[in-house]
């Protein structure tokens, strides 16, 4: 997540400017306020999964989403090469994106990206979606910590959103009508 927010950056990023500047103290959540150049990308939605991520983003600066996700991409690839002294690449290919050019399926990812943690303890979740599972599956997505489903739900997590909803339709409001979203996702039965 901290890289999600310091890659998010015009300027170039160098992993042992990071580490110097860890050095001094700082915390995981004084990390999100270094001081950064420009956003190359809006985040309007992410999920960080174990074996993948989703991202929703919005270009800032032309070819910033494929800035973006080189850098996102080399700088875990560094940090884990490192952490478990390996060498090498770390993703099997590029980044796959997709351009999205209708209301309705944009509308949709917000719910398909922050729902996704579900994959992880529930994996045939959207077979079994019913009303009284929807109440199970929403305690487990408000303690995943690697999801903007908190910071839609109004959990104030200590460190700063990456999150610009300003670029994004205004869909949610308030905290509730994503919560109401969620719901009818989590509970819609096509038989009904």
């Amino acid at each position: 997540m901290m890289l999600l927010y310091i890659a998010n950056n015009q300027e170039p990023l160098r992993l042992d400017d990071l580490l110097n500047q860890n050095k001094n103290n700082k915390t995981y959540q004084d990390m999100f306020f270094v001081r950064r150049g420009g956003p190359l990308v809006s985040i309007g939605a992410w999920c960080i999964m174990p074996n993948h991520f989703h991202l929703l983003l919005r270009e800032r600066v032309e070819g910033g989403i494929s800035k973006f996700m080189k850098k996102v991409g080399t700088g875990y690839s560094m940090y884990f090469n490192i952490k478990y002294q390996r060498a090498g690449n770390l993703f099997g290919g590029p980044f796959k994106s997709k351009y999205i050019a209708k209301d309705l399926y944009l509308k949709h990812l917000f719910g398909y990206i922050n729902l996704n943690p579900l994959d992880i303890q529930f994996p045939e979740w959207e077979r079994l979606i019913d009303k009284q599972n929807s109440k199970i599956w929403q305690e487990f997505l408000k303690k995943y910590l690697y999801s903007s489903f908190q910071d839609y739900i109004g959990v104030n997590r200590g460190e700063r959103s990456i999150l610009n909803l300003k670029a994004f339709p205004k869909y949610f409001l308030t905290n509730k009508e994503f919560g109401d979203f969620i719901e009818s996702y989590l509970s819609f039965d096509p038989k009904e």
